[in-house]
């Protein structure tokens, strides 16, 4: 298991670890970017364009992986990188947990539950990089979600 917690109480922010692994993930105020810091090694999560649905995880080899949105109206993410591809996508149309199914990796990310901010990652996970990406995705799902609900734009 791999427990994802908020850095603080109102925080989009979070820490991994688990696995032998330690991530740190951060997003921007303003827009859908952000950074990864996995075991030491400093990521940045770039969007190809305001309207794009496609993210890179750049780190100081290069891109590392893309991550492209299936829908606008479908919360699914085709993930591909040097060691194969990956889908993250939703369990369920209602819940927050999130799949994450591909080459070497079979994982459940899901809130601690319904009111929380806290998750932990489930299954098997490969590549940790490609596991603290998913979240950043999915917390960026839950962050879109809270800001729809609450009338805010982000």
């Amino acid at each position: 298991m791999i427990a994802c917690l908020p850095r603080g109480i109102c925080s989009w922010d979070y820490e991994l670890s688990g696995a032998g692994h330690g991530a740190q993930t951060e997003m921007r105020w303003i827009g859908e970017q952000g950074g990864l810091w996995v075991d030491g090694e400093s990521f940045a999560v770039m969007k190809d364009g305001v309207w794009s649905g496609s993210w890179r995880l750049v780190g100081n080899a290069g891109t590392e992986f893309t991550a492209q949105k299936v829908s606008a109206f479908r919360r699914t993410f085709e993930i591909s990188g040097r060691d194969g591809r990956a889908v993250l996508r939703a369990e369920s149309a209602f819940g927050r947990s999130m799949r994450l199914e591909g080459d070497r990796v079979n994982a459940l990310i899901q809130p601690a539950h319904p009111f929380t901010r806290r998750a932990a990652i489930h299954g098997e996970v490969g590549d940790f990089r490609l596991a603290a990406f998913a979240f950043w995705l999915t917390a960026l799902t839950w962050r879109r979600a809270a800001s729809n609900n609450s009338g805010g734009g982000t």
